[in-house]
């Protein structure tokens, strides 16, 4: 087996790919959105019956509250911890890499604070496979990691310079940080071409730049897990990544970048993967995300029939029922409030 599924994480990721024997597979957790995914989470680990060790590895991809705030209640539950066996998170030490460059989220960099002191306190194995550097591509070389299973993991983001541009922005947050902060707790048809050529403007939050993103491969299958990574890094990536593999033809799935927002999602990036299989995982509160620009850019620059797979059925999301006014072949797949499996299938 090789399958995604994406849990209830409000307008955030909370992600598990799962790999091997369906009676016994190895898994990797990715982000645990905000602190009401920790209760989600949980409850899928119940019906496994809490097996220490059921996580190879919890990737926090970056500081953003809906990636990081359910990783901090879940890492803080001793009944948890034992679970996971490694972790993946750049924290603030690691921004020091490169020289530091400056506004967001508010209270990102605290969750980033409080995780570094419980990975630290509980002595959890964290960054292992890339210590002392962070969890990166460094001077433009692509770091590989197998895990138990044989699952393969390439770091395509962030850089060292996206690492370093988030160290004034955290430390800002910190010192501006009030007391006490450690104990803070439509109808007519969609018209693809039009919304697909409009003006690509590229996200430039530094929070996102550092998002960790990788491909993921396993039997001959490899999936894109983005994070919320900046498309100009995605690219230059898999130019890099297509050099180590000549053989990689497409994905057989991609998470898109920052929920299906237009500012992640340009027509290069979709005709560079070469896939249609696309997972969206956002309620679509507080950004009304996915834009119909991205979606409509996935469907028109993917080799087609593409597979839209949505955890959540939204305003937002309920749109792309509607029949396209040009002849493009897409299947949107609603998940049941925020749940969604999608399996990782083998090209032909």
């Amino acid at each position: 087996m090789f399958q995604l599924e994406m849990l209830p994480a409000c307008e955030g990721d909370c992600l598990i790919l799962s790999w091997g024997d369906p009676a016994k597979p190895f898994r990797l957790l990715i982000d645990a959105g905000r602190d009401s995914t920790a209760d989600a989470v949980q409850t899928y680990v119940e019906r496994h019956g809490w097996p220490k060790g059921m996580f190879e590895l919890f990737i926090i991809t970056h500081i953003d509250r809906d990636h990081i705030e359910g990783a901090v209640k879940l890492l803080r539950d001793e009944r948890f911890r034992p679970l996971v066996k490694g972790v993946w998170f750049n924290d603030r030490n690691d921004l020091d890499y490169a020289p530091p460059a400056s506004k967001f989220e508010e209270y990102g960099a605290l969750d980033g604070e409080r995780l570094t002191q419980l990975i630290a306190k509980h002595g959890m194995a964290s960054n292992v496979p890339f210590k002392p550097a962070p969890v990166a591509v460094e001077r433009d070389q692509l770091r590989i990691v197998t895990l138990d299973g044989g699952l393969s993991l390439t770091v395509l983001s962030p850089d060292q310079q996206q690492l370093a541009n988030l160290a004034k922005p955290w430390d800002d947050t910190l010192r501006d940080a009030p007391a006490g902060w450690e104990d803070y707790g439509e109808a007519e048809p969609i018209d693809i071409d039009f919304l697909a050529s409009r003006p690509f403007k590229g996200d430039k939050a530094k929070p996102n730049g550092s998002s960790i993103a990788m491909v993921a491969t396993f039997e001959g299958r490899s999936a894109l897990l983005t994070g919320d990574a900046h498309v100009g890094r995605l690219l230059t990536s898999l130019e890099l990544y297509k050099t180590l593999h000549p053989e990689h033809d497409r994905f057989a799935l991609v998470k898109a970048a920052h929920h299906g927002s237009r500012g992640n999602v340009s027509l290069d990036l979709v005709r560079a993967v070469k896939c249609d299989r696309w997972a969206i995982s956002t309620s679509g509160s507080q950004f009304k995300h996915p834009d119909r620009e991205a979606i409509a850019r996935i469907i028109s620059g993917s080799p087609g029939p593409v597979g839209l797979f949505f955890n959540y059925d939204t305003t937002f999301t309920r749109y792309w029922r509607n029949p396209p006014k040009q002849a493009y072949a897409f299947t949107p797949e609603y998940g049941d409030e925020g749940y969604l499996t999608v399996d990782i299938p083998a090209l032909p």
